[in-house]
């Protein structure tokens, strides 16, 4: 993996999927620095997860950053209500202008349009108030690095500490239900 201030590292990108309350819907790690390969199984990890835990609720829209753009990603999902970024994140939430000297790849085009419009903008902003919290409760949590090797070790401990994650908001949530009834 290319390492943040240059070289590389023995590690794994993590991929969680996260609903509206913070709770994982999927915990993965791959050995791969690019994102792009990791939307479909993840998805399909989510909705598998999602289906065995008896969530009968579709997932209303799935939102991936610039990171996730591909046309195989596109064509594999186009069922779903998908929503990825396919220029910056800063210009696609608005923080920056658009740079009109950017083409859009032909594959890609569908997506821009869907994003183009009012609804597609407003529910991308989303993304990042979603998934973002998980990823920095995970670390801060269980800090950055994981204790096993091998990537069978990495892909239990990753769903290990998703699962207590899961748990602690399980928790939490009952705790202050129960303290409303109380009061």
């Amino acid at each position: 993996m290319l390492n943040k201030r240059g070289g590389y590292c023995q590690g794994h990108n993590l991929q969680i999927v996260s609903a509206r309350n913070q709770l994982l819907l999927a915990v993965d790690v791959h050995d791969n620095p690019v994102d792009r390969t990791a939307l479909v199984p993840i998805v399909g990890n989510a909705r598998r997860n999602s289906h065995a835990a008896g969530i009968a609720d579709e997932v209303k829209v799935w939102l991936a950053d610039s990171g996730y753009a591909s046309t195989e990603n596109f064509q594999a999902l186009n069922e779903l209500p998908l929503l990825v970024s396919v220029t910056d994140e800063r210009i696609q939430t608005g923080r920056e202008a658009s740079r009109e000297d950017k083409p859009v790849p032909a594959g890609w085009r569908e997506m821009a349009a869907r994003l183009a419009t009012p609804t597609g903008r407003g529910l991308y902003k989303w993304r990042g108030a979603l998934v973002e919290p998980g990823f920095a409760q995970l670390f801060q949590r269980f800090g950055r690095r994981l204790q096993r090797r091998g990537a069978d070790a990495v892909h239990t401990e990753a769903k290990l500490l998703g699962t207590v994650h899961n748990l602690s908001k399980l928790f939490a949530h009952q705790k202050n239900t129960n303290a409303l009834l109380t009061r």
